[in-house]
């Protein structure tokens, strides 16, 4: 980092030559009005509003598009700085309408904020700020709701959509005051739009909004913590506010949102609601509530009994300290192990080998990317944002589309030179031919030197790293031995059939199940135990960012950590192998889309509309083309 000093005011600081001068204003605490500046975007320079006056020049210049120099000299409090700053002010109110009181942005609203902060408006042009200049546009969306009239045409919104997301659903209708922000296709919901949600984060007014959230409540009466998101492998960091709401509210979580880092995708911004959805909040047997403690007990001498008949499935959506207790209660126990991986992630691991995890700031510096597998933006959509270059495809994508997609064949993988970067999305792929693909890859990055990416459900790279592949005995094999088995989250209703279920939960002598939610599996089980979600744990993720923390701060979360914890104390102290059935996985096609991708993400009433919405008019799209 190449350091210059500059001169604010006639105070002297050291700054980053290389960050643009507002940042550094910015980083050094000095308050700077702006509209369209954001450290993730690219500068236009489009408000004005972040002048600044050069004293060497005798000039005002926009301090977002210019970079700092040795001996700059510079004013954030002249008075023509402020002058020209309150007569911009003045220009945005003139069509911006007075409707605070219903604006979901009140409260956090830079317009709101500098009206306050620079004083009364005068009207600069003789045009009511009540008349509609601009023509309403109708997104044609059930999500999202934009209004002209509060547009201050800062182009964040657009340049988000196209720069981080590359999704291009946004674009600029018209010029000057008649400009209007349009969807490239209506219906918006069903476009290239990724209901991300970055649009409404980044909007500076309230021109762009969630509908979900509207009328609900607002800003100032809700608290807002954050924590890392765990629906997929990429580890973002989020904020999730939470409250009473206003008179016809309850407690819950009203809305979720990225930080400036912009990372956040639907399953998180609109899928929010799955922590509302039908909670399990105490421990139960037969329908009662039991204390943790007495649940543990039995539990415990449940485990310690036939414990070759005895079953534990996991779930790839737990923390590493639960994969690390579990590990220790199947030491104590020698209870056997399976999970979801086992159909298809554990067959192409078998051949590939040891798998040294790769991370975003590898994907950062690769020349080219190579996408095998399920769709990457379904699965892990953040991760497309940092995809920029070229890409090649083997099989067909759908919302990978925007990436530009080079399709090509396997053999044509010897052909590509370069620092590359093969992202395998091993969701659902048939395990003879993950199989294959892991020998196949294992040659040829070691032959090419490429680096190996490899995707999956929520935290798999935690599981990876605290429980062993060779414990997990085939899941349809283990299931069918299986006199008592215990589920930890619902991720068989992805694998296997309702029917299959039930006639394996009739053979049984115990079912326990570990589940957030009343619903679903729990509702078989003869003991269900509350499993916490994003925002209700202490933990560690093993992401694509690196670790990363989550954190507990939502009221009446259970904590199933601790009940874990507390269950090993019942249990003898011991160093046994678990039992493992070999056998070849069935075939199977797991539903995988942006808008469901899981057990978790399915309850959310928002992004099921959302889905339904999209398969209906693909179903369509079909019949036309067909």
């Amino acid at each position: 980092m190449e350091k210059v000093k500059i001169l604010v005011d006639g105070v002297e600081y050291e700054v980053d030559k290389k960050k643009p001068l507002l940042q550094s204003l910015l980083d050094l605490g000095i308050s700077i009005p702006y509209f369209c500046y954001h450290p993730r975007l690219r500068i236009i320079g489009a408000c004005r509003m972040c002048i600044v006056y050069n004293e060497k020049t005798g000039r005002l210049m926009t301090s977002c598009n210019v970079y700092p120099e040795e001996g700059m000299s510079i004013s954030v409090q002249h008075p023509l700085v402020k002058e020209n700053q309150k007569y911009l002010l003045q220009a945005f109110m003139t069509r911006h309408p007075l409707d605070c009181p219903i604006c979901d942005k009140a409260g956090e609203c830079d317009l709101q904020n500098y009206g306050a902060l620079f004083g009364p408006q005068k009207q600069i042009v003789p045009v009511s700020a009540l008349e509609k200049e601009r023509h309403q546009l109708d997104w044609e969306s059930d999500f999202l709701e934009y209004y002209s009239n509060r547009c201050v045409v800062c182009y964040r919104c657009t340049r988000v959509c196209d720069e981080v997301v590359g999704a291009h659903a946004l674009y600029v209708e018209e010029r000057g005051f008649q400009a209007n922000i349009a969807p490239t296709v209506r219906p918006m919901d069903t476009s290239s739009c990724e209901m991300c949600g970055l649009c409404v984060y980044v909007c500076p007014v309230g021109a762009i909004i969630s509908k979900p959230f509207k009328y609900w409540t607002r800003s100032w009466l809700l608290k807002r913590e954050k924590t890392t998101c765990g629906l997929c492998p990429v580890g973002c960091e989020i904020q999730i506010e939470y409250g009473v709401g206003d008179w016809r509210s309850k407690e819950k979580v009203y809305r979720t949102k990225p930080t400036d880092e912009l990372n956040i995708c639907a399953k998180a911004f609109f899928g929010y609601d799955v922590l509302n959805h039908e909670r399990l909040r105490s421990p139960k047997m037969y329908g009662r509530e039991e204390t943790s403690g007495n649940i543990a007990n039995l539990l415990s001498m449940l485990l310690k009994g036939k414990h070759e008949e005895t079953l534990l499935v996991l779930s790839p959506y737990m923390t590493n300290e639960d994969y690390d207790l579990i590990a220790q209660i199947v030491k104590s126990t020698g209870v056997m192990v399976s999970s979801t991986l086992s159909l298809d992630l554990k067959a192409f691991l078998e051949s590939y080998g040891e798998y040294q995890p790769i991370g975003i700031e590898d994907i950062k510096k690769a020349d080219f990317y190579v996408f095998i597998g399920e769709d990457i933006t379904s699965t892990s959509p953040v991760l497309s944002y940092y995809t920029k270059g070229k890409v090649y495809r083997i099989g067909k994508g759908t919302r990978d589309q925007k990436l530009n997609l080079i399709e090509i064949q396997k053999e044509d993988l010897q052909n590509l030179e370069g620092k590359g970067v093969i992202v395998f999305n091993a969701i659902g792929m048939k395990p003879q031919e993950a199989r294959e693909w892991g020998a196949y890859l294992k040659d040829l990055c070691k032959e090419k030197g490429f680096r190996l990416m490899l995707l999956y459900d929520g935290n798999f790279l935690g599981f990876l790293k605290h429980i062993p592949l060779s414990w997990l005995s085939d899941l349809h094999e283990a299931l069918q031995r299986a006199k008592n088995l215990v589920i930890f989250g619902e991720d068989l209703t992805d694998y296997m059939k309702m029917e299959e279920l039930e006639k394996v939960f009739e053979g049984l002598e115990h079912l326990v199940v570990f589940s957030p939610f009343e619903d679903g599996l729990a509702q078989y089980a003869q003991m269900k135990i509350p499993m916490s979600l994003m925002g209700e744990i202490d933990g560690t993720l093993t992401t694509l960012m690196g670790e990363k923390k989550t954190f507990k701060f939502l009221p009446k979360a259970f904590n199933h950590t601790e009940f874990l914890r507390s269950l090993l104390e019942y249990l003898p102290q011991g160093e046994k192998e678990p039992l493992v059935l070999k056998g070849e996985p069935k075939d199977f096609r797991r539903e995988m889309h942006l808008y469901r991708s899981g057990w978790i993400t399915r309850r959310s009433e928002n992004l099921t509309r959302l889905y339904e919405k999209n398969t209906a008019v693909m179903e369509i799209v079909k019949e036309l083309s067909g």
